[in-house]
């Protein structure tokens, strides 16, 4: 099957200024290099601690953010390429639900004016039409019609990003990628919110790209997880083979961390040492290298390559490659 969205080489970094005349001294390296596919019909969850770039690759895949190389193929079109115009004419099949539900939806606004906008702006339909979409999407989400005629700041959070959601799907677009959807809610009202999505993607047939810290939230929702630590992409497995059998170092530190409810056995838990290196100074060669059990000479000089080890699941660690860490 060929994939909707194909990432080849994202980079993303951010210039260092210091100094009276703000020179740049250097660079965050928030995206370094990653290569990533998402079929039609699929969820796609990336995941891994904060600070390893998950949020930034999502709004750089969206032009959000200017990518600083690499190539971003959608439909047969390479988004990084694309020209302003070209790319507002795209963004009717590229949508994104943001993280805070109270940041992303503009006070002034009624949600029926929130709305229209999407629709106005990628002139669908006549306002008659776009009245009769919104009123049916905002019962989808699970909303009422007359709360469109209200503002942002009459709504609980769970409510807003509902509102998020439609805004949204209301244009039918062919990609969601959902930036930590639920890690700004209660507990109570995240499940509701999944629930929703998984509801949604059913009978919209929807692919999304799902971003998130929380792995339990992964393997309710998704079907492949790609798992990034400082930039890069080091592991990707559909969601069975990567819970059952993680092959990276720090996937499989990941993993112990979850709580189990049930465990089958005694699991034991995978204590990292040493601290989160700087993307700003990233170390050599593998950038795992300081704080993995198992790292080598080699590790610490030559980065290794996300290579199929098989059954789709791709890995970046030289051990694995050589079968010298057992999978």
């Amino acid at each position: 099957m060929k994939p909707l969205l194909e990432v080849k080489g994202l980079k993303k970094h951010f210039p260092i200024k210091s100094g009276f005349f703000k020179k740049t001294t250097g660079y965050v390296k928030a995206v370094d290099g990653i290569d990533l596919q998402v079929f039609p019909g699929e969820t796609l969850g990336i995941v891994g601690e904060s600070g390893c770039g998950k949020s930034t690759t999502g709004r750089t895949i969206l032009r959000l953010l200017e990518p600083t190389a690499g190539e971003v193929w959608f439909d047969g079109k390479d988004l990084a390429r694309l020209s302003r115009e070209e790319m507002r004419r795209m963004r009717k099949d590229l949508q994104m639900v943001f993280q805070d539900p109270y940041a992303s939806l503009n006070p002034r606004m009624t949600i029926k004016q929130i709305l229209m906008e999407s629709l106005a702006v990628h002139n669908i339909g006549t306002r008659e039409e776009r009245l009769a979409t919104i009123e049916e999407m905002i019962e989808i989400v699970g909303l009422r019609k007359e709360h469109l005629n209200r503002h942002p700041h009459d709504f609980s959070g769970g409510q807003r990003q509902r509102i998020g959601i439609a805004r949204a799907l209301v244009v039918k677009p062919k990609l969601i990628i959902a930036d930590e959807p639920v890690s700004a809610l209660d507990v109570s009202i995240q499940s509701q919110i999944l629930n929703l999505l998984k509801d949604l993607k059913k009978e919209f047939n929807l692919t999304l790209m799902f971003i998130s810290h929380d792995l339990s939230v992964v393997k309710h929702l998704c079907d492949r997880v790609a798992v990034m630590y400082l930039g890069r992409v080091v592991e990707i497995a559909d969601k069975r083979t990567l819970f059952d059998n993680p092959s990276h170092p720090y996937t499989r530190a990941l993993l112990s961390a979850v709580p189990v409810a049930k465990p089958r056995q005694k699991r034991e838990r995978i204590l990292l040492t040493g601290d989160l290196p700087s993307p700003a100074n990233p170390p050599s060669g593998c950038t795992f290298h300081p704080r993995c059990p198992h790292a080598t000479d080699l590790c610490k000089t030559k980065a290794p390559s996300l290579a199929d080890i098989g059954g789709g699941q791709f890995v970046s660690c030289h051990l694995v490659h050589a079968g010298e860490l057992a999978t």
